[in-house]
């Protein structure tokens, strides 16, 4: 690694450390409030952080997954709904690098990330289809014209969506033959294109900040270059390329599960009654319940770390079935691992930790979140056992 590029690296966390920091103490109040923290991402910009995995000849960091899923490990002990949404704009930009974009179409989006600060997601989730990892056929639909396409449907679960710019839509191409089966490709559609709209749909009990917003797209017209691609079953290393940027979205709720572990840590240090003449961390039952959120952390922790070294040394090129078995063990491992820190955590600090002034009750609620994040819990399974049995 050059100077330059350890410059970066050590810039890349101690700027995700310092936006931690300032979104976490935003977050009460905006959920309080029931307001979007659309001063989050004028910081994200200011900082360059949306820019590290742009391609350095394009003005960019450059940086890899592994540096990436350490960064998004401590953003996401701040507010993780806007760690989430930045995990989005990374791993997205990184998978453009890779899938093919036409050149100019590539060159325009890297250009409006780097100069205007534009912020990128795919938009694949719809009502009718369910997950998108399950293999659901868009509704949405993109009907050649001319010159382009005209874009109409609605999409779903769309993170970030009130700050996104550019919204990379998988949609099919319709067909007057009988019995043909529909093209899926992704089209790139921008917030100001006429018929593009947000529709403040979200509400949940978890990740309430993240703008998981529904995209309607109302005869939107693009011209020839918004097709990216078509949605075909990519190659096996692309498919591992894809799943191993998905560690820095595992990573976020790896951060829930740790800041949960570092609040409890210092209430029970803090906190003295006055039945005690000392601080609850020093009862074995606390003492207990803080080892075994450690081991759970731990575990998550070297397991996340240890698969994103592998993907940034290429490993989805040498051995993409072990790639994508990989990412899923570890992403399982982060997601229910942070859970379970997170209950034990609540044990810790007792009925306090449902108080809507202590940040425990949304990491409890943020946490849970990750289980429907892509790869599901029984395909990361399913694919280990594979692996394990060289099928």
């Amino acid at each position: 690694m050059t100077d330059l590029a350890k410059s970066r690296v050590t810039r890349l966390y101690e700027t995700a450390a310092e936006l931690a920091d300032l979104f976490g103490s935003r977050a009460s109040a905006h959920e309080a409030a029931g307001t979007f923290p659309f001063e989050n991402y004028d910081d994200l910009r200011r900082s360059g952080y949306h820019l590290a995995t742009v391609p350095e000849e394009y003005g960019g960091w450059g940086l890899s997954v592994a540096d990436l899923t350490r960064a998004q490990a401590r953003l996401g002990e701040g507010c993780a709904s806007t760690a989430l949404v930045v995990a989005m704009q990374v791993t997205q930009v990184a998978r453009a690098v890779r899938a093919g974009w036409p050149q100019a179409t590539f060159e325009r989006v890297m250009q409006g990330i780097v100069e205007h600060g534009y912020l990128l997601n795919s938009t694949i989730s719809e009502p009718a289809t369910g997950s998108p990892s399950r293999g659901g056929i868009p509704t949405t639909s993109a009907t050649p014209t001319g010159d382009g396409y005209v874009v109409t449907g609605r999409k779903t679960y769309s993170t970030g969506a009130p700050v996104l710019h550019y919204f990379v839509v998988s949609a099919h191409i319709p067909t007057n033959e009988e019995g043909a089966r529909s093209q899926v490709v992704n089209i790139l559609v921008e917030s100001d294109q006429p018929g593009v709209s947000v529709e403040r749909t979200w509400n949940a009990m978890s990740l309430k900040l993240c703008g998981n917003d529904d995209v309607v797209l109302d005869n939107v017209r693009v011209d020839g270059s918004a097709l990216l691609s078509s949605a075909q079953k990519p190659s096996p290393e692309a498919a591992a390329f894809s799943a191993a940027w998905g560690l820095p979205v595992a990573a976020v709720y790896f951060g829930i599960g740790r800041a949960a572990a570092r609040f409890a840590a210092r209430y029970a240090r803090e906190r003295k009654p006055n039945s005690l003449n000392k601080s609850i961390a020093e009862l074995e039952h606390i003492q207990e319940k803080a080892g075994r959120m450690e081991l759970a952390l731990l575990e998550a922790e070297n397991t996340l770390f240890a698969v994103a070294d592998l993907a940034a040394s290429g490993e989805a090129d040498r051995n993409p079935s072990r790639m994508v078995a990989l990412t899923g063990a570890a992403k399982l491992l982060a997601t229910n691992r942070a859970i379970e820190a997170v209950d034990l955590a609540m044990r810790i600090v007792g009925s306090a930790s449902l108080s809507q002034d202590l940040p425990l009750q949304r990491y409890y609620r943020d946490v849970r979140a990750g289980l429907g994040n892509p790869p599901m819990d029984d395909v990361s399974i399913l694919n280990l056992g594979k692996m394990a049995l060289g099928l």
